[in-house]
């Protein structure tokens, strides 16, 4: 009894085994699937449950995962066409139809168009950069092409000062002496509180060029803004 329940315990062991090798390959030949991660551990926690798998349903098993796997591409056009579908807040691209090489502005306006399964929209998109676009009045879905934001406003041509950063505050106070007597030198308080009223000072200073400074990009903001706008009556 004791030699046939550890044959039965090795047999077993060995099908658990084989039914996990044999997952990981199928894993490894279908690559970058979406939905693979909830497939494989349905199917491991299958093999594992049960100690002996048979070939007819490892076979089933394979059959549905390229059935699931041909979901993922588009024939209607005769050609196959491999989707990567991202969400990014609540609008999503297609990462699919670009390379590494494309550049950002494709890849942004496909995301605001927000529609990834749309194969002509894809085309579109795709060469519509500025290098590939020439600058006409053209519309695309009533919206104007912009190829590049207004210049901010300075106040004057030839300014190169960078606005971001105010005017430094003056110093109206005494210079300190720091070897003079203690017994008449201000207390630590009086100093911090000196040191505060300053700093207040300060920090408003940086917060008034801050605005002016992006007040000076009202035309540009404007524009995304009315882009953006249109985008979402569209969607």
């Amino acid at each position: 009894m004791t030699s046939v329940k550890g044959v039965a315990e090795v047999s077993s062991a060995r099908s658990r085994l084989d039914a996990t090798l044999q997952l990981m390959v199928d894993k490894k030949d279908e690559g970058h699937v979406s939905s693979e991660d909830e497939i494989s551990q349905s199917e491991l926690a299958t093999s594992v449950s049960s100690p002996v798998v048979s070939p007819s349903k490892r076979a089933a098993n394979r059959s549905a995962r390229k059935r699931k796997r041909k979901e993922d591409f588009d024939y209607s056009d005769g050609q196959v066409h491999h989707q990567y579908i991202m969400k990014l807040f609540d609008r999503s691209v297609d990462l699919a139809q670009f390379d590494e090489d494309s550049p950002l502005y494709p890849i942004c306006r496909s995301w605001l168009k927000n529609r990834p399964y749309d194969r002509d929209t894809m085309d579109k998109d795709k060469s519509s950069s500025p290098e590939h676009d020439s600058h006409s009045d053209e519309e695309i879905d009533g919206i104007p092409n912009v190829y590049k934001m207004p210049k901010p406003i300075k106040a004057e041509p030839d300014d190169t000062r960078d606005y971001r950063i105010p005017e430094p505050l003056p110093n109206t106070d005494a210079p300190l002496d720091i070897n003079a007597d203690a017994d008449t030198a201000p207390p630590p308080e009086q100093l911090l509180l000196g040191h505060m009223s300053r700093w207040k000072e300060v920090r408003i200073r940086w917060r008034e060029a801050g605005f002016q400074n992006e007040s000076r990009f009202a035309d540009s903001m404007n524009l995304i803004r009315e882009i953006f706008e249109n985008q979402m009556k569209e969607g």
